[in-house]
């Protein structure tokens, strides 16, 4: 009877415990990304009866279980609301270093602008590297709300699609310009047309530029004086000089209120209007003749043909006022062609063009960029988290790594929807979501927990019926004792 008396108290005891963890699950009904507990019973140690036989004396929870199925999702309007959809756990790291794990994502900003949770742990990420895509060196947090993106220069066109870029028709009918180009002071009866692009330097600041196109007279092959002979190659046909014009006042030593020639160059069109071939040109001063009389005046500056170097972009060099250093800008204007040659695949029409027909830019753009403050993020299903700036730029600020165990069940409870990694769990996997068996992240969601009310209550019901039941098997045990004493009597 004594035996009975503690089977029915273990179950009375059981029960109770087990209640416990059917009352956390339904008080957790609503928490985000909470996962519900199992109770696994078990029996205890074996008592002999009688004729060798054994039962269990008792009854004890053998462990409780945590179950991780997934969740519903609610979609929600905070960008910073993230919801796991397969396997995975967010990692996140207190203020002592240590790391926890979570599928709650309703991430906030810090006083300081970091992505914490609700109670101030930091959310860990990765680097982007920006031209692989790849996440690059250790988990740490990340402040968001302080990026500022730096400054990028316009380049000196090496790369394609780096410095200015125009795609433009050059009328062939328009007449030559009459006055002579003074290369310190352009004026705009000095050429037929111009265009004019934004430009960036060292530091971000916006240089508003301009690029000039004057027709060049036509002229005959030059002849030897002594032979008479056609000198090969000097026939001028179909040419236009361009010129990059900048304002004095943003250069080095510029005159306010004037427009200087920092560079140019000559193009060569077919006479069916193909770009030929796009020669650079430098800007030089011709030196007095050695028999100039004192004070004579030094001739106007010329811009001579440099030789053509396949392949070379061609560039000008700006001192832009306050950059501190010489830049060096691209101008493409078109590859060119060979119609002479059959196997050339080049059009002569990728850029400027000479047919009869009005002047027109297609195209003008420049590459660079000026610093811009972060304005808004964008969260990936890959974890990227992409910031927007007010420069009109966007890319990878990081991205956040997912974190898995072989024995997940096993983790530590922490309580604040946390997790700690133990060693029955195992050490985390990481990887980028979507990788290795990881769930992808869904921004503007929530997870809610797993937990099935209706399940919940039959757990109830049974729970209540067997601790019922455990108590009357006490009760009853005890009035057989009780009659056992009176039948001493």
């Amino acid at each position: 009877m004594i035996s009975s008396l503690y089977s029915g108290a273990s179950g009375v005891q059981t029960q109770s415990d087990a209640m416990t963890v059917t009352g956390s699950n339904i008080a957790n009904v609503n928490t985000t990304g909470f996962k519900y507990n199992r109770v696994n019973f078990q029996d205890l140690l074996s008592t002999s009866m009688g004729g060798g036989s054994k039962i269990s004396k008792g009854v004890k929870i053998g462990n409780v279980q945590n179950v991780q199925t997934q969740g519903a999702f609610e979609v929600t309007e905070m960008e910073t609301d993230l919801a796991i959809d397969g396997k995975g756990f967010f990692a996140v790291r207190d203020e002592s270093g240590a790391t926890f794990y979570t599928r709650a994502g309703q991430f906030v900003y810090d006083k300081d602008g970091f992505l914490t949770t609700q109670d101030g742990k930091y959310l860990l990420v990765k680097e982007v590297d920006l031209e692989s895509n790849e996440s690059v060196g250790d988990m740490k947090n990340i402040n968001i709300l302080d990026q500022l993106d730096e400054p990028t220069q316009t380049g000196d066109g090496v790369r394609e699609g780096t410095g200015i870029v125009v795609k433009a028709n050059l009328d062939s009918n328009t007449d030559v310009p009459k006055a002579e180009v003074d290369y310190d002071n352009v004026r705009p009866d000095m050429y037929n047309y111009s265009t004019s692009v934004t430009v960036y330097d060292n530091k971000g600041n916006e240089r508003a530029v301009q690029v000039a196109f004057r027709k060049v007279p036509d002229q005959p092959p030059q002849t030897d004086p002594a032979t008479g002979a056609v000198i090969p190659n000097t026939e001028i046909k179909n040419n236009w000089q361009w010129m990059v014009l900048v304002p004095g006042e943003l250069l080095e030593g510029g005159l306010p209120g004037t427009q200087r020639a920092v560079g140019g160059g000559f193009l060569e069109f077919t006479d069916d209007g193909r770009l030929v071939q796009n020669q650079s040109g430098t800007i030089i001063q011709p030196q007095l003749p050695p028999d100039a009389l004192p004070g004579t005046p030094p001739p106007a500056k010329e811009m001579d043909r440099l030789p053509v170097t396949p392949g070379e972009p061609n560039q000008v060099n700006i001192d832009f006022i306050g950059a501190g250093t010489t830049q060096t800008i691209g101008v493409s204007l078109g590859l060119g062609s060979n119609p002479d040659d059959p196997a050339d695949q080049r059009t002569g029409m990728d850029g400027i063009t000479q047919f009869a027909a009005e002047y027109k830019v297609h195209t003008i753009s420049a590459d660079g960029m000026k610093a811009g403050a972060i304005e808004s993020i964008y969260i990936r299903e890959d974890g990227t988290i992409d910031g927007a700036f007010d420069s009109g730029r966007v890319k990878a600020l990081g991205r956040i790594i997912l974190s898995d165990f072989k024995a997940p069940e096993k983790m530590e409870l922490r309580g604040e929807n946390l997790y700690k990694e133990t060693y029955l769990s195992g050490q985390p996997l990481q990887n980028d979501p979507g990788l290795g068996g990881m769930g992808s992240i869904n921004s503007k969601t929530l997870e809610h927990s797993n937990v099935e009310l209706s399940s919940e209550f039959v757990k109830m019901i049974e729970g209540q019926r067997a601790f019922q039941a455990n108590a009357k098997t006490v009760t009853t045990s005890d009035e057989i004792l009780a009659d056992l004493v009176q039948m001493k009597r």
